[in-house]
């Protein structure tokens, strides 16, 4: 069975849709966004200093990769898909390509993929 035909038949799954955008969480200097978040910096046409400026706010300490995973184990879930790097550049794994990464670009400096790909094997999940 190959990869396509095992998510075919995989049915239900977590699909966590989470990056730098989530700070202004569609609005940006009293405006509001009418649609999804992710897009504020096009939207609101944030410069990229002033966009990439709110990493140092960037600070998920409630995160706990093994709490998600096994969330998503006790409501059946059989995977987990994480937007590891949106259109904005930002990653939420650690880089050496790039700095505008969770771990060196914020005061959370962990990498929350690494996290995930460790904690979703151990509750049956795949990533």
């Amino acid at each position: 069975m190959d990869n396509r035909e095992w998510f075919r038949g995989a049915g239900f799954g977590m699909m966590v849709h989470w990056g730098l955008y989530s700070l202004p969480a569609g609005e940006w200097q009293g405006r509001r966004m009418p649609h999804i978040g992710e897009w504020a910096q096009s939207y609101f046409r944030i410069p990229y200093t002033e966009y990439a400026a709110m990493a140092g706010a960037f600070n998920p300490v409630l995160f706990d990769a093994d709490a998600w995973a096994a969330l998503a184990a006790e409501a059946g879930m059989r995977y987990v898909v994480v937007t590891s790097k949106h259109h904005d550049g930002f990653a939420m794994y650690r880089s050496r390509v790039d700095p505008f990464n969770m771990y060196d670009a914020t005061p959370f400096r962990r990498d929350v993929i690494a996290e995930m790909a460790a904690a979703c094997p151990r509750h049956g999940l795949k990533l």
